[in-house]
């Protein structure tokens, strides 16, 4: 019984060992499949392999070793018709070795010709990649569906060969050396993601590789140009950007190198610059490169992107405000066009944001104001209001050394108000509209290694209209506003050294400017226009004479204003040096001025809505707007730690009253002075893998000289002493978070004198007004937050969302207090204190797509 036992267990051991034989020798015998392994490979090394996948889908290995990349790669280029060329320490192409049919490049530095190795070369479908030879030379398998093949190298410009020039004789191909020196960069994130500080003071706002600002729900640029230190709105708008003290018309805003003289949606609360095609912002508050012109206190230079698209690319999405898309349509390999728009949706989905948007822009206007006549008859009114941009972009790469690019924009606000008195058919539609348009043809020609001009022709056009419609005395008020800005820039660019460039050029400006005022009860009407001419050249050099350690800009700018026959020298210059361990300083200092600037109307101007009409300098009451200023900072960089400290002195010469909005006893005189703006700015950052966190103040005092005025001498209306933000973004992944809370001192504002608050003189009433700017507002306090998630649906779609709460706590911020003179209800004159108060509790969200 147990010899049978045991025979039966033998059989059984025996049967175990055939069969377990049997499944190894089946596993041995089986094969992998190519693809199958790529992604085995790509997972375990972190590498991407680039191929094509139809050619390869079929093919198996067998046995293949995973122990190293090197093995495999080893192992699979002896035992299949393939051959693996490392592109990178991440990226490997992978290529047939014996194909009947190669296009075959060599590829070499125009200037000393020698053959340019481990250049990228990639097809336009991005269907492979490869790296050239030391020799120079690439491969590609020849297929109808690649057109060319884009190569590019550090330090050249990008370079695109179509397939017809390529054949098995490996021509020879030139790559011109990049004119333009790389930035250099003091702070590659400062705050958040793509957002950097250079060198020479200027601040870079990269929208392609942005993080994330608490309150941000689509990454508005002038929303993010708030955020840098010394830039701020007192009425937390756009369309008031404070530089330094400075007011918003002190401010020269670009976009593609052209002046705007609209800056918002909304009344100033949105940003009129479609992020999704504004891929660049420059933001200067000190030492202004001299081709820059205007803008006594700050430029903000918004640049489009101006390469043609590898490929199609684009996105839509909407938020709880407005609708919006874009698209980057390569439509050869020489000839692409961009276009984007946006538009308001508030006339088919009124959302509860809109609402609040709508009492901040319009409170204490003739939009949300109830009047009755004499007789008790009460009026109503209802509004309607829309916006949008679009934008599009011609470019067109004529050959390797020209290029040519074509620029539109147009930027409209409307609003119809209508009042009606109730119980009745009496009705009265007044309208206002916001419109600007802009255009220019650029053409960039690489004459040689070191020599390039750039030339611009362009034209910027701008109309504030409204038509105030009275209903119970039939009295229509017209007003217009109407700039037209027409100009020539040429540029050109000498690389003399690798520690010198020099840059010169020349900038013609005709800027017309038109104010009518129509009134048909009584008959009145009033017409003015004024038309300046001016002739600008410029010289800049950029010398780092010392291994970077030294880095100096500076450079002249002489403006001639030919119907003053007068000049104007501007010097600029910015100097930064290493001091060692992590240290820096920091000069700059600049001369600037400008022609144009807004003059600020009564409440009752264009609705009481946008009250702001541009006017030109005529040299007697308005006087050409001249500034200086200098600052000087020190800067610790190291260890993600960045800390700076910088101060500045601002002097401005030939404000008017009548362009910095006074509401007390000086809202009617007409009297030309300048401010002093003094202080410095605070800066820490710190920051981590997943963490960037921020602490920034500014300290400022602010004062106005005005001789024709009693007193001369008084706070200025947006001298805003302290300021601060404590702020933090988290980013995991595709997931960031981030929260702000944003603080300052209340801004000036003029009390009646108590006890004396009525003056009356042959029966009419005034106010009598205490010292100017003696009072203050309360603190300003606000928090907001943002969050964002990426979520790739795809390897060609992607869907963002975004949502932010902006003033999460609901805090009651008064921004502006003024006075004016009513009656009680027995009819005795009063003063009544109206204030406009901020944004209360604001959510948003956003849903975008993109591909």
């Amino acid at each position: 019984m147990q010899n049978g036992v045991r025979r039966c267990n033998v059989k059984l051991l025996f049967i175990f060992l055939v069969f377990s034989c049997c499944i190894l020798s089946a596993q041995t015998s089986e094969k992998t499949s190519l693809v199958t392994l790529f992604t085995l490979l790509e997972e375990k090394f972190d590498v991407r392999f680039s191929y094509a996948s139809e050619a390869m889908s079929q093919m198996e290995v067998s046995n293949p070793p995973t122990n190293t990349l090197d093995d495999a790669l080893l192992f699979l280029s002896n035992n299949t018709p393939l051959q693996f060329n490392r592109i990178n320490d991440r990226y490997i192409s992978v290529i047939f070795k014996n194909d009947a049919v190669f296009l075959c490049g060599k590829i070499i530095d125009a200037v000393t010709l020698a053959p340019l190795q481990e250049a990228t070369v990639r097809t336009n479908d991005d269907g492979f990649s490869t790296v050239t030879t030391a020799e120079g030379s690439f491969q590609l398998k020849a297929d109808k569906t690649i057109q060319n093949a884009i190569i590019s190298y550090v330090g050249y410009e990008t370079l695109r060969i179509a397939t017809s020039e390529l054949n098995s004789d490996c021509p020879v191909f030139k790559m011109y050396p990049t004119i333009s020196q790389l930035e250099q960069v003091l702070l590659r994130t400062y705050f958040t993601k793509g957002i950097s500080k250079h060198l020479n003071g200027s601040f870079i706002i990269d929208t392609d590789n942005f993080g994330l600002l608490p309150g941000q729900v689509e990454g508005d640029v002038l929303q993010i140009a708030q955020g840098l230190p010394g830039v701020e709105s007192v009425d937390e708008t756009i369309s008031n950007i404070n530089i330094r003290g400075g007011t918003h018309d002190e401010n020269n805003i670009l976009w593609d190198d052209i002046k705007m003289y609209q800056s918002g949606h909304f009344f100033g609360l949105i940003s009129a610059f479609n992020p999704d095609l504004t891929k660049k912002v420059t933001v200067i508050k000190n030492g202004t490169h001299p081709r820059f012109g205007e803008g006594v206190s700050g430029v903000i230079d918004m640049r489009s992107h101006n390469d043609i698209a590898d490929k199609l690319s684009g996105g839509a999405g909407f938020n709880l405000i407005n609708t919006h898309a874009f698209a980057e349509i390569p439509v050869t390999d020489k000839f692409g066009v961009q276009v984007s728009g946006r538009r308001s949706i508030n006339d088919f989905l009124e959302s509860p944001i809109y609402g609040i948007y709508e009492d901040k822009v319009f409170q204490d206007t003739e939009i949300t104001r109830i009047e009755s006549d004499e007789t008790g008859q009460i009026v109503s009114s209802d509004n309607t209001f829309t916006f949008y941009d679009f934008s599009t972009k011609f470019l067109w790469d004529v050959n390797e050394n020209t290029k040519l690019r074509l620029n539109f924009l147009t930027v409209d606000n409307a609003l119809e108000f209508t009042e009606t008195v109730d119980g009745s058919q009496n009705s009265e539609t007044s309208d206002l509209q916001q419109r600007s348009i802009v255009g220019g043809i650029y053409w960039e020609q690489q004459w040689n290694e070191k020599i390039k001009t750039n030339f611009l022709g362009y034209g910027s056009y701008y109309l504030l209209n409204s038509i105030n419609e009275e209903i119970f005395t039939t009295q229509e008020l017209e007003q217009e506003n109407e700039v037209l800005d027409l100009g020539l820039k040429l540029d050109v660019s000498y690389e003399a050294s690798e520690k010198l460039r020099i840059e010169g050029g020349y900038h013609f400006s005709e800027v017309g400017i038109a104010n009518t005022q129509d009134i048909n009860l009584p008959r009145f009407r009033s017409y003015e226009k004024n038309v300046l001419r001016t002739h600008i050249v410029y010289a800049f050099a950029d010398y780092s004479p010392n291994q970077n350690n030294t880095h100096f800009y500076g450079g002249l700018r002489a403006n001639y204003f030919d119907k003053f026959n007068k000049t104007l020298v501007e010097p600029r210059l910015s100097i930064h040096q290493k001091l060692g361990g992590g240290f820096s300083l920091q000069l700059l200092g600049e001369f600037k001025s400008q022609i144009t600037t807004q003059r600020i109307d009564f409440e009752s101007d264009f609705l009481g809505v946008e009250k702001r009409r541009w006017v030109l300098a005529d040299e007697v009451d308005v006087p050409i707007i001249q500034s200086k200023q200098a600052s000087i900072g020190i800067t610790f960089n190291k260890n993600n730690w960045f800390i700076n400290l910088e101060g500045f002195y601002k002097q401005v010469e030939g404000i008017t009253t009548s362009n910095q909005g006074f509401q007390n006893q000086f809202q009617f005189a007409r009297s030309s002075g300048n401010y002093d703006a003094k202080g410095f700015e605070f800066v820490l950052n710190k920051k981590s893998k997943h963490f960037s966190t921020w602490i920034s103040y500014m300290f400022i005092n602010n004062d106005y000289h005005f001789e024709g005025l009693t007193p001369s001498n008084f706070p200025s209306n947006l001298d805003i002493h302290h300021s601060a933000t404590i702020a933090s973004v988290y980013t995991l992944n595709n997931l960031k978070f981030a929260m702000g809370v944003n603080w300052h001192t209340g801004k000036p504002y003029t009390s009646p004198l108590r006890g004396n608050e009525i003056n009356e003189q042959n029966g009419f009433f005034s106010i009598n007004y205490d010292r100017p700017n003696e009072e203050r507002l309360p603190n300003y306090f606000r928090t907001n937050l943002s969050a964002e998630y990426l979520w790739e649906l795809s390897q060609r779609l992607d869907a963002k969302f975004n949502f932010a709460l902006v003033n999460v706590f609901g805090t009651k911020n008064t921004l502006n207090t003024r006075y004016a003179i009513d009656t009680d209800e027995n009819g005795e004159a009063r003063v009544n204190q109206i204030d406009e108060v901020s944004l209360g509790f604001t959510p948003n969200f956003s849903v975008q797509f993109l591909f």
